[in-house]
């Protein structure tokens, strides 16, 4: 028999009740079969009403957490954490039943790496997120070793906006390596998809990039360059630049699909001052004649079975 003054963990708060598109009982996983063991889940649903950050353990999907941010705080540094995202429907043309987004410029600092953040949509555009200001990042990556995926980045209206920063600050081993973005959708009114400066061994892959009017994919270079990066299977459509990398080298870019400007200087796959990259099995939106000026490929790449729209280049781009 529990002693008199140990208390549920969740006193205090209303009884869990079914529950349309988001989390219910039913929907409860089971960590220790699921993932690592020892590791947790937490929930996280903005349009519950009963949703709440302070005291919560955000274990119990009938009562989730309100914030990812507040989740994040919860996780664990490399035990395996996982953070489940409900639904919502604020994508434009939805009807609006859970229309709260994630609404949040989450950081995630160095000391909670290994965690993976999951949006629990049939598809990205179920579960919307934009940040909490113009200016500003959905998400800003500081840890090693995250996952981040299914996830709408969707800044609607807030212009100067970023999905997703991966940042190496130099300070208390703040890094974004070992990084891994999938299965997300990068909105027209994003100025960049994905920023990251000297984030190592980064993988891309199974997202689409809308129109960003910056850049879809950029290294920045700041602190360093961003190498031994894998980015394959995305979907590029009109943006100002689709993968900006240069001086990179070592990284993997295959079996992208790219559409765009076909006189573009540089505006599908720059790889200027870089060395030793494979780019292989890409589809590009121009003529061969045109590939040399919308990529160009870094010394001693391999630029191998890329696929123009009249035919296949033999060369590298210069």
């Amino acid at each position: 028999m529990p002693a008199g003054n140990v208390f549920d963990r969740n006193t205090g708060f209303a009884t869990g009740q079914k529950q349309v598109l988001g989390f219910s009982l039913a929907t409860a996983i089971d960590e220790h079969a699921y993932a690592a063991p020892g590791s947790k889940i937490f929930y996280v649903d903005p349009n519950n009403a009963q949703a709440v950050d302070w005291g919560n353990l955000g274990e119990d999907p009938t009562v989730p957490l309100a914030t990812v941010a507040a989740a994040v705080v919860l996780c664990r540094d490399h035990r395996g954490d996982t953070i489940y995202v409900a639904p919502n429907d604020n994508w434009q043309h939805a009807p609006k039943a859970r229309p709260l987004p994630v609404a949040e410029t989450l950081v995630i600092p160095a000391t909670k790496g290994g965690i993976r953040i999951v949006g629990c949509a049939t598809n990205p555009l179920g579960c919307s997120w934009r940040p909490a200001a113009i200016n500003s990042n959905c998400i800003t990556v500081r840890a090693i070793d995250v996952v981040i995926e299914g996830f709408a980045f969707y800044p609607a209206t807030l212009t100067g906006c970023t999905g997703i920063y991966a940042e190496w600050t130099g300070l208390l081993l703040n890094t974004g390596d070992n990084l891994t973005v999938r299965n997300c959708y990068f909105d027209t009114t994003l100025n960049y998809g994905i920023r990251m400066d000297f984030s190592y061994y980064t993988q891309i892959y199974s997202n689409y990039f809308d129109a960003n009017s910056v850049a879809a994919i950029l290294s920045t270079n700041v602190i360093g360059n961003c190498d031994f990066n894998v980015i394959h299977d995305n979907t590029f459509r009109d943006c100002a630049l689709a993968i900006s990398y240069p001086n990179v080298d070592d990284c993997m870019i295959y079996n992208n699909r790219i559409m765009g400007a076909h006189g573009g200087t540089n505006n599908f796959i720059n790889l200027t001052g870089g060395l030793g990259n494979l780019v292989a099995d890409n589809y590009f939106s121009c003529t061969v004649a045109e590939y040399d000026t919308t990529c160009t490929a870094g010394a001693g790449d391999y630029w191998l079975f890329n696929h123009c729209i009249n035919g296949s280049p033999v060369a590298n781009p210069t």
